[in-house]
């Protein structure tokens, strides 16, 4: 990302920080309101404490002088003064215990409510942009410091409040001795302020620009630590090699943060220099005026007071509006992500079951065409395809040949890229995430292993039954689960997995989970992608058997490469180089003797060697 250094760059962006800042102002007020109102009330009194202090400080020293010079004169005066300073400090102390108290509290709040902003966007957008790369480098970046960065600018805008004050009620005080008072008070901060802002976009830039190497560190991380992938690290001894990318990542990491550092060194070290001069300059000045008897030993006790704290007020507002700046750059990511398109409305599945009494529906697919974003080949080309109201339909190809592409574009995970799917004459493009899904019921092969309970991972299948014993005992027994179940320490209240302790299953046992999962949802389409895979021939028998008697009243597609499966369907089609090349029942395809008899008879052949 290029620095803001044109004139028209450098308006946008503070146009940009106000905007943020008051549309983050807004979200912490929507959180807590009054924990806000809090934080600005202990702002002001912090700010008008310290000036407070500064000249309580001046009228301290003046009372002692007078009583020193006069011993007539009591020391009362000092010691009501010193009383006024211990109060001020007192209450300070206070404040700054509320505020801190007041920090953590709406940290988690609104650390909650962003993270859930973001959960739901990726909730409302569609399953195309997460195979993406721009969008899920756009979500790694808006999810990197959400949670502290809009508190972060919320606080920076607040120091700007508190300094602002401090600021005008220290020139206040410095005046007589000069408008250049003030111009040092100025002077002395900027240089470092510079240095700062400089740093600020140096480091966003570079971590920007680092999103897509730090999800691949992230990555490899996954990959040398987690269950799923561990086993084949160990056994294909890739632990040093992987490790070795891993360092050769974080290596060019240091390099870059060793150049910026240094650069930051030297410019901090030459603009600080030219400050600490002009400070000490003034210092010089105020001290031969108090020699010359010009100004009283308080006054210049609260000039040298007021110059280097405001220098360091200065300072501090200066750099509040860096990091204020390299905050509102986090801030842009995240507002750029919630403020994609919503393209997909959250699924609702507070439908009846009575949805099967409207009987099996008819599919239909009209010269569609497919191809992926990014890609330049069709996935699917010109595919017509009707499946009649309680069909069962198998889906047959080599891998890639499209199978699960068409069951994407289905279940409306896609659009065609040409073409209608049609469901009961319906364009799925027309219809509602929620209402198409809501007609189907889907195992992908590459199903998901939910870390939650036995019940929850089949329950999820339709939440509105999801604590309906009969419910979920009926899909268990469906998809032949129930000694699974039984085997389990607490039932179907055993969780999952190994993430957090729960008890771990096989793949197979994984698989009729999956199935219970699909069956849970009383649907009228049944979409079955490669659902036996890490299942045994007997227990793929078994599941099929049990998927011919559930189908009543379903339209049921299959996806499977064992053909032994693939016979039971009423009708096959195979798919080959994204198109439909046969089609028929499988004594038709065999007469025919072309692609689909050849991969039988290879298969077939595998038993009988």
């Amino acid at each position: 990302m290029a620095e803001p250094t044109s004139p028209k760059a450098q308006r946008e962006s503070i146009r940009r920080l106000f905007a943020h800042a008051r549309r983050t102002l807004a979200m912490v007020g929507e959180v807590d309101a009054r924990l806000l109102s809090l934080l600005i009330a202990a702002q002001i009194l912090d700010a008008l404490s310290l000036v407070g202090m500064a000249w309580v400080g001046k009228q301290i020293i003046d009372a002692i002088v007078t009583a020193a010079r006069d011993p007539a004169r009591p020391v009362r005066a000092a010691l009501f003064w010193v009383g006024v300073e211990l109060a001020v400090v007192v209450a300070r102390s206070l404040v700054a215990q509320l505020q801190t108290w007041a920090q953590i509290v709406l940290r988690s709040k609104l650390g909650l409510h962003v993270n859930t902003l973001i959960l739901e966007k990726a909730a409302h957008v569609s399953y195309a942009r997460f195979e993406d790369p721009e969008f899920m480098n756009a979500m790694a970046q808006a999810r990197r410091e959400a949670s502290s960065r809009p508190l972060d600018l919320v606080n920076q805008a607040l120091a700007l409040l508190r300094h602002g004050i401090t600021l005008v009620g220290y020139a206040g005080l410095v005046l007589s001795l000069g408008a250049w008072a003030v111009l040092i008070i100025i002077a002395t901060a900027l240089p470092p302020f510079f240095a700062e802002a400089r740093h600020g976009r140096k480091t966003f830039a570079m971590q920007r620009a680092r999103t897509m190497r730090n999800r691949r560190l992230f990555y490899l991380e996954a990959v040398l630590t987690t269950e799923q992938t561990v086993k084949e690290v160990k056994l294909f001894g890739l632990a040093r090699w992987l490790r070795e990318r891993y360092r050769d990542i974080h290596l060019g990491f240091h390099r870059e943060e060793v150049t910026i550092a240094g650069s930051h060194a030297r410019w901090a070290f030459g603009l600080g220099l030219l400050a600490s001069l002009a400070l000490y300059g003034a210092y010089a000045t105020i001290a031969v005026r108090t020699v010359l008897g010009a100004i009283t030993l308080g006054s210049m006790a609260l000039y040298l007071t007021v110059l280097r704290d405001g220098q360091r007020t200065l300072q501090s507002a200066l750099g509040a509006i860096a990091r204020a700046y390299e905050d509102d750059l986090f801030m842009t990511n995240l507002f750029d992500f919630l403020g994609v398109p919503d393209d997909e409305p959250e699924g609702d599945d507070s439908f009846a079951l009575e949805e099967l009494a409207s009987g099996p529906p008819r599919i239909e697919l009209r010269d569609v065409t497919f191809r992926y974003p990014g890609s330049d080949r069709d996935a699917l080309k010109n595919i017509d395809l009707v499946i009649e109201p309680g069909e069962t339909l198998a889906l047959v190809g080599r891998n890639g040949a499209g199978k699960t592409t068409l069951i994407k574009l289905l279940v409306g995970l896609y659009r065609p890229s040409t073409g209608q799917v049609l469901v009961d004459g319906l364009d799925v493009a027309t219809m509602s995430a929620a209402e198409l899904r809501r007609r189907i019921g889907v195992i992908f092969q590459d199903f998901a292993r939910f870390q939650f309970s036995a019940r929850d991972n089949v329950g999820v299948g339709w939440l509105p039954a999801r604590e309906d014993e009969a419910a979920v005992g009926q899909a268990v027994a469906d998809a032949g689960a129930g000694e699974i179940v039984t085997r389990l320490p607490q039932g179907l209240d055993t969780p999952l997995g190994r993430a957090f302790g729960g008890d771990d299953l096989s793949g197979g046992q994984w698989q009729r989970i999956a199935l219970a999962r699909a069956f849970m949802r009383k649907s009228r389409i049944l979409v079955l992608d490669e659902p036996t895979a890490a299942m045994d021939a007997e227990a793929e028998h078994e599941i099929f058997q049990r998927f011919r008697d559930l189908k009543a009243n379903r339209t049921a597609l299959l996806i499977t490469h064992r053909f032994s499966t693939v016979r039971m369907a009423d009708r096959i089609v195979v798919f080959e180089g994204g198109r439909i090349v046969e089609q028929g029942t499988h004594a038709d395809l065999l007469a025919t003797d072309g692609r689909y008899a050849r991969m039988f008879k290879l298969q077939a052949a595998g038993y009988l060697d």
